[in-house]
This record gives structure tokens, C-alpha cells and sequence, in this order.
């Protein structure tokens, strides 16, 4: 069984990829989301540069922003 720091790891990866991936699927930019997560443009950029991961809230927002569920955002591509 993996451990949790792998196990977030993992995840701050995941988001990096699948928010990059679904960003330029709908042509959204990073000023539109962080608006609509209430963070700064720096927050939402290390978000998507693995330095950080979004709270729950915000993924719920980038994913309803994407039209995709949450589960899109950290489930590898393929599952």
C-alpha cells in the first residue's frame, strides 16, 4: 500500500496535468479561474506549477469552470 505523502504526491501531479490539459480543452485562462476560486493569479499558477494544490471548494469551482466533475481533475488519463 503507498504511503500518504506519495499518495499526495500523486495528486499535486495529477491536478498540475489534468488542469493544464482541461485549461486549453475549453480556452480558459488563468486570471478567469482564479477569479472564480477567489485566489490570486500566483495562488492558481502554483497550482498549476505542482507548488501547491487546490482545497476541495476550489476544485469544485475549476471543475464546475471546466464543465467536468472533480474526479476528472486528479484521475490519470484513461481511467
Amino acid at each position: 500500500m503507498y504511503g500518504i505523502s506519495y499518495m499526495k504526491g500523486c495528486l499535486i501531479h495529477m491536478y498540475k496535468n489534468r488542469i493544464d490539459y482541461w485549461m486549453k480543452e475549453k480556452g480558459l485562462k488563468n486570471r478567469y479561474l482564479a477569479k472564480l476560486c477567489r485566489v490570486s493569479e500566483q495562488t492558481f499558477s502554483k497550482w498549476r506549477k505542482n507548488k501547491t494544490q487546490p482545497d476541495l471548494e476550489s476544485a469544485d469551482i475549476i471543475a464546475k469552470a471546466l464543465s467536468i466533475q472533480v474526479d476528472d481533475l486528479i484521475k490519470k488519463e484513461g481511467e
